[in-house]
């Protein structure tokens, strides 16, 4: 895919007015729930940003990444709790994460481990890591296959100066993501 086209399809993308989701989680991959969500509008206008109450302790690793603690999170609602809100928002609605992979197992084990059933649309969501590796279109010498770059790097990359967000929160990244597709279409980001 070319230069152009990636462009043309952020720009597709922005006419649909996507919202922009992150999430922060307790880690251990496999295993991890939301603690906190961001869900920002296409202008980049919070619609929520909550902590949220998990079932299992937030490992020590992650609250080194995000900040986010057990004793933070503590009074926060369940994930129950705040669902209908998300939902409302997500349903039949285009959604932008980083990292869909790893996005979507979190929303799925918190729907899990709160004994809510599922009811999102996982074809509304769009993998911005996917697309940043495309704009790029770096390849590994030995694969061949196309190199993926964390959120921070694809910032980075663009000359998305990261230095003016004080922490690293879901809505920070949230920001970030909306900021990395505008500037892969061509847009102008606004600080």
């Amino acid at each position: 895919m070319s230069l152009l086209e990636t462009q043309l399809e952020a720009r597709n993308l922005l006419q649909l007015s996507p919202l922009f989701l992150h999430s922060k989680t307790t880690g251990a991959a496999e295993q991890a729930e939301v603690v906190e969500i961001a869900i920002l509008d296409s202008a980049g206008k919070p619609l929520i940003d909550a902590l949220v109450k998990p079932k299992r302790h937030i490992r020590p690793d992650a609250t080194q990444v995000h900040g986010i603690t057990d004793e933070m999170v503590d009074s926060a609602p369940r994930w129950a709790e705040i669902l209908p809100e998300v939902e409302e928002l997500l349903l039949r609605k285009n959604v932008c994460v980083y990292d869909s992979t790893s996005e979507l197992l979190a929303l799925q084990n918190s729907y899990q481990n709160n004994h809510t059933r599922w009811a999102l649309d996982t074809d509304n969501f769009y993998n911005l890591m996917d697309l940043f590796s495309r704009y790029r279109n770096v390849r590994d010498p030995r694969t061949g296959a196309l190199l993926t770059y964390s959120l921070e790097e694809a910032a980075r990359l663009l000359g998305i100066d990261i230095e003016i967000i004080s922490f690293r929160r879901a809505h920070e990244d949230a920001w970030l993501m909306r900021a990395i597709l505008l500037a892969i279409a061509g847009w102008k980001v606004y600080y």
